[in-house]
């Protein structure tokens, strides 16, 4: 029983007739490339599942700057928490980061199939278990790890994990958002690395160099 959902990391271990039941009920919609999906503060209606494309999880803090919470591909959901509280609103700022198409499906029928589709509910546990590790351990690093630090982790880790997909490289303000500070200091870090020795800017590329080097500036060391 084949479905749009299929492809769900959230619904792999669920039965084929939960992902055919969500589908029914779900309205999918492309978006173009910068357009908003949803608005935090606005009626919480849907669970939301990315079937194709890339999509930006953000809120916008009251000096009017940005602060990135996640990007999400297909097979990413987003929206569940407040679904999952009852909450009246969406929690946070959605836009398509290019050309995507998204399924919609009412809260209403989601938290319905959940009550009586126990893989379900358990595949939801198992979600906000592994985003409370996340949260856990982002927490942990904007407290104990300097920008430098938190930088280098997070070049090794796009070097091993994330190469970014084509049309959705990381600029500075992105990589600002998401280590937890602003593009100055950002700048700053990158451009001691670089007389380091540890990477090198080619045009709109960071180049790493040097991965003993990234590796000793992410454990704090000169």
């Amino acid at each position: 029983m084949e479905t749009e959902l299929n492809g769900v990391v959230l619904l792999r271990e669920v039965s084929e007739q939960t992902r055919a039941n969500l589908a029914a009920c779900g309205i999918t919609r492309r978006y173009d490339r910068g357009e908003a999906i949803i608005w935090a503060q606005d009626e919480c209606r849907f669970v939301y599942f990315v079937l194709e494309g890339q999509v930006e999880v953000y809120r916008n803090e009251p000096g009017g700057r940005e602060q990135m919470l996640d990007r999400l591909g297909a097979g990413d959901c987003f929206n569940l928490v407040p679904v999952c509280l009852g909450a009246p609103e969406n929690l946070a700022n959605v836009r398509a980061l290019k050309t995507s198409r998204v399924m919609a499906v009412p809260h209403e029928d989601f938290t319905n199939l959940m009550k009586t589709e126990i893989t379900l509910a358990l595949a939801v546990a198992r979600f906000f278990a592994g985003r409370l590790h996340h949260m856990t351990r982002l927490i942990e690093t904007l407290s104990l790890y300097s920008v430098r630090q938190r930088l280098a982790r997070y070049l090794i880790d796009q070097a091993d994990h994330a190469a970014p997909a084509e049309g959705a490289r990381w600029t500075q303000t992105d990589m600002a958002n998401r280590l937890g500070t602003v593009r100055d200091v950002l700048g700053r870090a990158l451009r001691k690395l670089a007389d380091e020795g540890a990477l090198r800017f080619e045009r709109d590329r960071i180049m790493l160099l040097d991965r003993e080097k990234l590796e000793k500036a992410a454990r704090g060391e000169e």
